[in-house]
């Protein structure tokens, strides 16, 4: 790769569909030498490659996760090497390991590197539910289980939050191969069920919990409520996040009863 020739500019799509991307982004994406993208790393609910060529008006090149992990973005890089490129990303761009991954192959590269940032589901949901950011613990993700792999890692992240009184942000799992999205009941029914093993009155039927969906859109779902109870709210929006309160400020408190329709008496759960 020849050095200091070419530049690869990281746009974030945002959380749900063409209204979340910057407008520097899709002004920087109409000019550029070459423009990809990818859908793997995150769900978003209203936005596919044909969507945003049209919205571009031009050719967006689609890159899978076997081209920027197990290939280490050979082919955006080459391109990057000759001219500006253009990569959009779920989310806000640095998020995903993935993307700094391909960010620091670039610089090294000698390529220069630009990052436009968009909203991002770490600070949305907090946004969104009312609870204050940094009072979050460590996030973790909920995988879709099969009969030999079920990872007890998203309880023992939980517990170790709620003693510490942080709140926990809980990502459900996005296949993107087979278009499958996680459900909030699906993934408190996972958690559920480690409880009964575990047995450490971690996440119960009457653990505190917020189901959020759709979140970036103009029509959203934040319910808040005993876990029990929430199992039988139908979250028909994608995709879906769940977050565990820990200690509650009487602030959050209201917020959740307010913004997350959740009853007085459950709070305490």
């Amino acid at each position: 790769m020849l050095k200091g020739l070419g530049k690869l500019i990281f746009v974030g799509l945002g959380l749900r569909g063409l209204g979340g991307i910057p407008v520097k982004g899709v002004e920087e994406a109409r000019k550029a030498d070459k423009v990809f993208a990818e859908f793997y790393t995150s769900p978003i609910a209203d936005l596919d490659l044909e969507a945003l060529e049209k919205f571009l008006g031009r050719q967006v090149i689609e890159v899978k996760r076997f081209n920027l992990e197990d290939e280490g973005g050979r082919t955006v890089l080459d391109e990057a090497s000759k001219g500006v490129v253009v990569l959009f990303v779920p989310g806000d761009p640095m998020i995903a390991t993935t993307h700094l991954d391909l960010r620091l192959r670039a610089l090294k590269a000698g390529i220069r590197v630009e990052i436009i940032h968009a909203p991002s589901i770490y600070s949305a949901a907090a946004s969104a539910s009312g609870l204050q950011i940094y009072k979050f613990g460590r996030t973790v993700t909920i995988p879709f289980p099969s009969e030999t792999y079920m990872p007890e890692t998203p309880y023992e992240v939980v517990r170790e939050n709620l003693s510490r009184g942080h709140h926990s942000l809980i990502l459900l799992d996005y296949d993107a191969e087979a278009g499958r999205w996680m459900t909030v009941r699906e993934g408190l029914e996972y958690l559920l069920r480690i409880e009964e093993k575990q047995r450490e009155n971690v996440v119960t039927r009457d653990r505190l919990a917020v189901g959020l969906a759709g979140l970036g859109g103009e029509d959203t779902q934040i319910i808040g409520g005993r876990v029990g109870r929430l199992l039988s709210v139908e979250f028909r929006l994608k995709p879906q996040t769940i977050i565990i309160p820990g200690r509650l400020h009487f602030m959050e408190a209201e917020a959740l009863k307010v913004l997350a329709q959740t009853p007085e008496e459950e709070l305490e759960a």
